[in-house]
């Protein structure tokens, strides 16, 4: 105890001087480093946020390209649709005239030889396998134009969304 009283107060201020500036100088290291981490995830999130913006970015943008194809099928689709109707149209105008035709031919002058049945036969037969193949042939152009659309469609699509990469 009187050992301690030996020493000076003005040593013992210093002494409880240095503890202060130690303590506070380990608590700002120790404040410093929280501060380093908050500033990193502050960073690591902005970076996160960037990179969703671009991302969310390019899918719109994506996505609007597949849009902007798609309504243009839809458009080249509806038009074929209208020339297809249109077509069919002219078409069964044309197979009611040849219906027509081969009914007058019926209703002619009486036949001069028995060779002429078998012309008419084969003239109403080749008319209704004329018909047929105008038919199939409306409706095999038809589904080629939509598959090709269709095909055209996809292709933009897929050139759209390799273009945004």
């Amino acid at each position: 105890m009187t050992l301690l009283r030996m020493v000076p107060m003005w040593l013992w201020v210093v002494l409880l001087a240095l503890a202060s500036i130690s303590y506070l100088s380990w608590r700002l290291d120790s404040v410093n480093a929280d501060r380093a981490l908050v500033a990193t995830e502050r960073d690591t999130a902005n970076a996160r946020v960037t990179s969703l913006g671009n991302t969310l970015r390019l899918q719109r943008q994506i996505t609007d390209d597949i849009n902007r194809v798609s309504d243009d099928a839809k458009a080249k689709t509806e038009h074929v649709t209208a020339a297809v109707a249109i077509a069919d149209g002219r078409a069964r105008s044309l197979q009611q005239q040849i219906t027509d035709l081969l009914a007058g031919r019926k209703s002619c002058t009486a036949e001069v030889a028995s060779g002429s049945k078998a012309r008419a036969d084969l003239t109403v037969l080749l008319a209704d396998l004329r018909r047929s193949a105008d038919e199939r042939a409306g409706s095999l152009a038809a589904a080629l134009d939509r598959s090709r659309i269709a095909g055209f469609a996809c292709e933009a699509a897929y050139s759209a969304a390799q273009k945004s990469n």
